[in-house]
């Protein structure tokens, strides 16, 4: 028997090229100019299920005794949002991200199996794109991430159901 017949194939799910303008964390004004055209283009304004997650995620490192900081979210916990809402599996980025990812797929993880969502952590694909501007994320995303999305949809207002 041929041994090629014996490996098994993983499937590896269609990824689309998304280019994300991150124009939904508002404390960032520099994060709000320019434009950019791409055929792909989200809003992450337009998506309030990256910001409801993003801050449900930093919520579980506050200690509700204290006084809320003046910035709630870090960096790491909008892309940990983006990895869960969006499905992205690989960010186009610079190398030096690299720590940033580990924690965001970190707090992905836990905020997954907290609340039984998959997970599929992300990487980073180098990127030297100096001419992109600053507020435009390049990504590879799970072409499910409709399922995802509903799934984090129906978590978010079974909590709003809770109180």
């Amino acid at each position: 028997m041929n041994a090629l017949a014996k490996i098994e194939t993983i499937p590896t799910p269609n990824l689309q090229r998304l280019c994300l303008m991150t124009n939904g964390n508002s404390h960032r004004p520099d994060l709000l100019m320019n434009f950019f055209e791409h055929e792909d283009l989200l809003q992450e304004a337009m998506l309030p299920e990256i910001r409801t997650i993003a801050t449900l995620i930093a919520a579980q490192r506050h200690d509700f005794s204290q006084p809320s900081p003046t910035h709630f979210t870090e960096e790491a916990d909008w892309f940990a949002a983006r990895i869960l809402v969006l499905g992205v599996r690989f960010f186009h980025l610079e190398i030096c991200m690299l720590p940033i990812l580990k924690l965001a797929n970190q707090r992905a993880a836990a905020f997954a199996k907290q609340h039984g969502l998959a997970f599929q952590a992300a990487q980073i694909r180098a990127s030297l794109h100096s001419s992109r501007p600053v507020n435009m994320l390049l990504m590879e995303c799970d072409l499910m991430m409709d399922i995802k999305k509903a799934q984090l949809c129906n978590f978010i207002l079974r909590k709003d159901r809770k109180g």
